[in-house]
């Protein structure tokens, strides 16, 4: 078989039209090219294997014909948009066609080639008459190609539809109110003057509710609520304006029905041109995508809705958490105190750091669900990086006798990457790799990737059990582990390499892993990372910063948990150090008002008045404390509520549970003793 014709069935099949039932968009076509060209036949013909068959036809009573009549084969033939052929009988092509020597007669043909939206000739759109013709203008001719890029609008809409409706019987398959509407849906074909006058509508406007006789007449605007108009109109402006295609994708718009009900249509619209090409009408050909909008508009409610529910969740489960693990940090360091009492506080914070980092993954997972993680991608040193995560694990490790190593092989270090997320992924693996290797090794390797190093590898390699094959696959899905057995033994939700995998694709990279010739596995990620800049690393908080001395000053504690209160002030407390403490945003005004502090410590969420309104109005109408440092103390996490924090004023951002060591180091920022020689100098 020719590979053209081989092409030309594939797009038949693939648009799945042939012997299909008639429909409205497609008879209005035909109907208008009959009624411009004034012709008593018209049809659009494809060509299947050994037959042409009329999708629409005006004038012929035969559904289909064998191939070796069609005068369209003829059209496909020449490899020229348009065939005209003013006498068959003169024609060496037609002359001995059965159709011009018998019934029907025919004397006059042109046809305008049809492609289907992958490019292949399928058929055409075609006038037949039984009497010779004149030649066609070039405005005719124009005005036939037009109407057969009409055709091909159609077709790609009703491939599009039809595979919308597939995707949306997947989503609700339940809904078959929804299911009747998608079967039953029609396209709508108009055509208008460049001022939007409608000059033709095609029966489908009783979808509606109007006949075509109550369109023709009106103006595009007239189908609009009134705060519609004007974009409607501009959009028309700009399509006739258009020097660059005569072919536009439109936008959903309002339209009303004769009932005063919205719905909302989206289609495409052709330009028809005169013999000068300028364009003087437009035939647009519309589809109802109400019900699309609708379920999208409750997909997108219902990720909102579970990332908000999720966002609370966190913040209820993070109050008490501050509360466990704030406490049994403070009960670790009491002196004497008996070993079993030792281990059992060991325990709580344990548990309690366990059920935050699953409180972590579990919002993670609802904010890459719902797109709202973005990169901030910022000048990073890479092996520092690397030594943070071996120091977070170190004392787990070393607990098992575990090696923990950092083996660097990077010509350049510092790198152009979000630090954040790539810890966290870094956490993640190495983390996996401490828990389960019971002896041996677990070594970080840094490495450059890319024919120009401009990418970062970063394998995580163990001397654990190995991971089998059959288990390979289900790692990086949500909730997946090797085996049951992995669960009881070592625990865990199974998240963390799902979330690595979302990061990394995030980022552009890609994740896996590989068994080793000996005991054990490598994890590796790839992600790109161009050089940066080196920049001045900050310093590490003093010793006294870490532990508390120095701290000296009055500090407000706001929140509107008073065991939270108490815990702030045993974790900043000093012989140097006063506290007040007020449990909304409004006390800490009406305290703020009446004396200075040299540290407001604000919760964010507070009944009677929020933190970020409080730190707004201290910073507004509080002279004696409108330079002071305000700290947010938040349950919440994200770029997001810390952009909110900054901008109502506020020097820094604390996550709840509050980890002792941060929140010293930015307590002797603000009040340390080289703070207040600071402002002393100022």
């Amino acid at each position: 078989m020719d590979s053209a014709i081989a092409a030309r069935l594939a797009a038949l099949n693939r648009l799945e039209i042939l012997d299909s039932a008639p429909e409205a968009s497609f008879d209005s076509l035909v109907g208008l090219t009959a009624q411009i060209f004034d012709a008593p036949i018209a049809a659009i013909s494809l060509l299947d294997t050994d037959r042409q068959w009329f999708k629409a036809r005006i004038g012929l009573d035969l559904p289909q014909t064998d191939i070796c009549l069609s005068f369209c084969v003829h059209a496909v033939a020449t490899g020229e948009r348009l065939l005209e052929v003013l006498d068959t009988r003169q024609d060496p092509r037609t002359a001995d066609n059965p159709l011009v020597t018998g019934e029907p007669g025919l004397r006059y043909y042109a046809g305008a080639v049809i492609h289907a939206p992958t490019g292949e000739a399928i058929g055409s759109l075609c006038i037949l008459d039984t009497r010779p013709r004149r030649p066609m203008s070039e405005a005719e001719r124009q005005q036939l190609r037009t109407l057969a890029d009409a055709v091909e609008d159609a077709l790609r809409l009703r491939l599009e539809l039809t595979l919308h409706r597939e995707t949306e019987a997947r989503l609700i398959r339940s809904e078959a109110s929804y299911r009747m509407l998608s079967d039953h849906c029609h396209d709508i074909l108009v055509r208008a003057d460049r001022t939007g006058q409608i000059s033709y509508a095609s029966p489908s406007t009783r979808a509606l509710g109007y006949a075509p006789d109550e369109v023709v007449g009106r103006n595009f605007t007239d189908f609009v609520p009134p705060k519609d108009q004007q974009a409607v109109q501009a959009a028309l402006a700009r399509l006739f304006d258009s020097s660059l295609t005569d072919e536009v994708m439109q936008v959903p718009y309002p339209v009303l029905t004769k009932g005063g009900d919205t719905v909302w249509l989206e289609g495409a619209s052709s330009l028809v041109r005169d013999g000068e090409g300028r364009a003087t009408e437009v035939v647009s050909v519309y589809r109802d995508v109400t019900a699309q909008r609708a379920l999208q508009k409750r997909l997108e409610a219902a990720v909102e809705a579970k990332a908000a529910f999720l966002a609370n969740m966190s913040h209820e489960l993070r109050t008490p958490l501050t509360s466990v693990l704030g406490f049994s940090a403070l009960l670790a360091k009491t002196p004497d105190m008996p070993r079993a009492a030792s281990a059992h506080v060991a325990r709580i914070a344990t548990a309690g750091q366990a059920l935050l980092a699953l409180i972590n993954d579990i919002l993670d997972v609802s904010k890459l669900e719902a797109g709202h993680i973005e990169l901030e991608l910022e000048p990073t040193h890479i092996p520092a990086l690397a030594e943070e995560v071996r120091d977070i694990l170190s004392a787990q490790a070393s607990v098992k006798g575990v090696a923990l190593q950092v083996t660097d092989d990077l010509r350049y270090a510092d790198r152009q990457v979000d630090s954040l997320r790539l810890r966290q992924v870094l956490l993640n693996l190495a983390g996996n790799a401490v828990k389960f290797t019971e002896q041996g090794a677990v070594r970080i390797r840094l490495a450059e990737a890319g024919a120009a190093g401009d990418r970062l590898r970063i394998e995580v390699i163990d001397s654990g059990p190995g991971i089998p094959e059959a288990h390979r696959k289900r790692l990086f899905q949500r909730f997946a582990q090797g085996d049951s057995s992995v669960t009881r033994k070592h625990g865990g939700s199974g998240l963390g390499l799902a979330i690595s995998r979302e990061l990394v694709e995030l980022m552009d990279g890609e994740i896996g892993v590989e068994n080793r010739e000996r005991p054990g596995a490598c994890f590796w990620v790839e992600i790109p990372a161009p050089r940066a800049k080196a920049e001045t690393s900050r310093p590490e908080p003093s010793p006294d910063a870490r532990s508390g001395p120095g701290l000296s000053g009055r500090v407000l504690i706001v929140d509107d948990h008073p065991v939270n209160r108490e815990l702030v002030r045993l974790f900043i407390g000093s012989p140097d150090v006063t506290t007040a403490e007020a449990d909304n945003g409004q006390m800490a005004i009406d305290r703020a008002m009446a004396e200075p502090f040299d540290l407001i410590l604000m919760d964010v969420n507070m009944p009677v008045m929020d933190g970020l309104a409080a730190t707004s109005a201290i910073r507004a109408s509080c002279p004696l404390n409108a330079d002071t440092p305000i700290i947010a103390l938040t349950a919440q996490t994200g770029a997001e509520i810390e952009e909110k924090c900054f901008a109502a004023g506020m020097d820094a951002v604390l996550a709840k549970p509050i980890a002792h060591r941060d929140l010293l180091a930015l307590a002797a920022q603000a009040m340390g003793p080289e703070a207040k020689a600071r402002i002393a100098a100022a």
